[in-house]
C-alpha cells in the first residue's frame, strides 16, 4: 500500500517537472525572440541614425558647395534682397541635396528691421540619404542643414593693414613689439613683422595675411598666439580709394568751398563748425550744422576736419567720413568710459549701446594738442577714443614726431601719454604712434577690441571685399533641422570662415 502511493506520487511529480520544463524553455524562447527582436529594432536604430548623421553632412554639403560658393562670388553692391533657389546636388555613394535657398536676413530673425549694412544670410540644404531598414523595404533619412552667415565689415578686425612700411619714412618697417596686445583679429595684405623686445606680442584671435609666411627677421614663433595658429595665403581684403559707403548714403553732406571743418560730438548731437582756411575758429560766430545722432546719423564732410567730443553711451549711432585729413584735436569718446583701461560703461554694452566711426579718405592724425599731452604733457596727457577709425590712403599716426626736419620742436623727451582705444583701426599703412627720437616722442598703446563691432556697425560702414569686389563673409551659426533665432538675433557663436 505504501509503496503503490509512492509510485502513484512520483508519477505525479514528474508529470508537473515536464510542465514546468516546458514553461520554461516556453519563457526561454520567448525571451531569445523578443533579444532578436531588440537587437533587430537596434540595429534598424543604428542604421537609422548613421544615416541621418549621412544626411546631415550631405545637406552641409549642398550649404557649401551650392549655396556659400554662389554667395562668395556675388560683388558687394549686387547682394541679393530676395530669396535665391540653387540647384541640387548628388555626393556619389553617399546621398544627395536638394532645395539649396539663400535668403536675407533683414537685421536680425526676429526684428524685421532694414536690410543695412549689417547684412546676415540664411542658407539651407535638405540632405537625402535611402538606408534599407529589411530586404524588401527601404527607409528615406532626410535633415535639413541651417547656416547663418554675415558679411564681414571692416570692424571685424582690430587692425587692417595694406602695408606695413611707413608713408613717412619709406622703408622704415612697423612692427608689432612685446608690449602689442592684440585682442581682435589682425589681417596684412603684407608682410606683417615682429620683434621679440619685452617678449613677443600676444593674439588673443585670428592672425592672418596675404603672404607665405612672416616677414624674414621676425621670431619664431612671431606672435604668443592664443587664438590658434596664424593663416598665411589669406585673401586679399581690399582697400578702397573713396569712402564710397559714406558718401553716398549720408544724412548730411557737408561742403563749403576753401573753408574747414571741425566737429564737436555733446551727448546726443554733433556740430559741425566751417570757416575759412587760414583764419581762426571763432565757436561764438562760426555758422555750424547741427546733427541729430540719434537713433543714428551718416555725415560725409568734403574737406578738413578737425574732431573731438563725448557722446551719449545709449541710443546713438554716428559715422563721420571725410574726404582729407581728420585731426583728433581730444577724446571722442562715450560718456562714462575709463579713462585708463578704455573699459566701456555697462550701458553702452546692451543692444542701444552708442557707436561711433570715424574714416578719412587720407590721413588720421592724433594732434599734437594741450589736451593730447603736448610738450611731455606739460598741461595735459592721453587720448581716449571709442571708435572705429579708418584711414583709407593714410596712417592713424601721432601729429609732429619731433625730428630735426619737424616745424615742431618739443622737449627731450616729449612722451605725451597713451593712446586708449576701444574699438578697431584700419590703415592704407601701419602708422607710428611712438618713436625713440629725442628720448621718446608720441603715445602708448592701450588697446582693446570693441567686441560689440561682432553683431553692431556704425552706420553706413564699409564692408570688407577682395581685390576682385567679392564680399567676405563670417560664419555667425550652423542649425540642423532648426535654429535659434534668439542665438542668430544676437550673434551668438560667432566664429570667423
Amino acid at each position: 500500500m505504501i509503496r503503490t502511493s509512492q509510485h502513484t506520487a512520483t508519477r505525479r511529480d514528474g508529470g508537473y517537472v515536464l510542465v514546468a520544463m516546458m514553461a520554461l524553455v516556453a519563457s526561454l524562447l520567448g525571451t531569445g525572440i523578443a533579444f532578436m527582436q531588440w537587437a533587430t529594432d537596434e540595429a534598424v536604430q543604428g542604421q537609422h541614425a548613421h544615416a541621418r548623421m549621412q544626411a546631415y553632412y550631405v545637406a552641409q554639403a549642398g550649404v557649401i558647395e551650392q549655396g556659400l560658393t554662389w554667395l562668395n562670388q556675388q560683388q558687394a553692391g549686387l547682394l541679393p534682397r530676395t530669396e535665391t533657389r540653387l540647384g541640387d546636388g548628388v555626393i556619389p555613394g553617399v546621398g544627395r541635396y536638394k532645395d539649396v535657398r539663400v535668403s536675407p536676413v533683414f537685421g536680425s530673425v526676429d526684428d524685421n528691421s532694414n536690410f543695412s549694412f549689417d547684412e546676415k544670410f540664411r542658407i539651407q540644404a535638405y540632405g537625402i540619404v535611402d538606408s534599407p531598414w529589411e530586404e524588401r523595404d527601404a527607409k528615406r533619412d532626410t535633415v535639413k542643414a541651417v547656416l547663418y552667415v554675415q558679411v564681414r565689415s571692416f570692424v571685424d578686425y582690430l587692425y587692417l593693414t595694406n602695408y606695413e612700411t611707413s608713408a613717412t619714412f619709406p622703408g622704415d618697417v612697423v612692427r608689432f613689439f612685446g608690449r602689442d596686445t592684440l585682442w581682435g583679429r589682425v589681417h596684412s595684405n603684407d608682410w606683417i613683422t615682429t620683434q621679440n623686445v619685452g617678449g613677443l606680442p600676444v593674439a588673443f584671435d585670428i592672425v592672418s595675411t596675404t603672404k607665405p609666411s612672416f616677414r624674414a627677421g621676425s621670431p619664431n614663433p612671431a606672435f604668443d598666439f592664443r587664438g590658434g595658429p596664424p593663416r598665411f595665403n589669406a585673401p586679399q581684403v581690399r582697400m578702397p580709394e573713396l569712402a564710397e559707403s559714406i558718401r553716398n548714403n549720408a544724412d548730411y553732406y557737408l561742403s563749403a568751398t576753401g573753408e574747414e571743418w571741425y566737429c564737436s560730438i555733446n551727448g546726443g548731437h554733433a556740430r559741425f563748425y566751417h570757416w575759412p582756411i587760414g583764419t581762426e575758429l571763432d565757436t561764438l560766430d562760426a555758422p555750424f550744422v547741427e546733427v541729430n545722432c540719434s537713433p543714428s546719423a551718416c555725415v560725409f564732410v568734403d574737406g578738413k576736419l578737425d574732431m573731438r567730443g563725448v557722446m551719449n553711451a545709449t541710443g546713438c549711432k554716428l559715422t563721420v567720413g571725410c574726404s582729407q585729413d581728420i585731426r583728433l584735436i581730444d577724446n571722442v569718446m562715450l560718456q562714462g568710459t575709463n579713462p585708463i583701461s578704455g573699459q566701456l560703461p555697462a550701458n553702452a554694452l546692451g543692444p542701444n549701446g552708442s557707436i561711433i566711426g570715424i574714416v578719412s579718405e587720407q590721413w588720421i592724425y592724433i594732434a599734437n594738442t594741450w589736451q593730447n599731452g603736448r610738450e611731455n604733457q606739460a598741461q595735459g596727457s592721453d587720448i581716449v577714443l571709442t571708435a572705429a577709425i579708418v584711414s583709407l590712403r593714410g596712417s592713424f599716426q601721432l601729429e609732429q614726431m619731433n625730428d630735426v626736419n619737424d616745424p615742431y620742436i618739443g622737449p627731450a623727451p616729449d612722451e605725451r601719454g597713451e593712446i586708449v582705444m576701444t574699438g578697431s583701426i584700419t590703415q592704407w599703412r601701419r602708422g607710428y604712434v611712438h618713436r625713440s627720437n629725442r628720448g621718446g616722442t608720441g603715445y602708448n598703446k592701450v588697446y582693446h577690441y570693441d567686441s560689440r563691432f561682432r553683431y553692431m556697425r556704425p552706420p553706413c560702414f564699409l564692408g570688407a571685399t577682395d581685390d576682385d569686389g567679392r564680399v567676405l563673409l563670417n560664419m555667425v551659426q550652423w542649425g540642423q533641422a532648426s535654429e535659434d533665432p534668439v542665438d542668430v538675433a544676437a550673434n551668438r557663436r560667432l566664429r570667423y570662415n
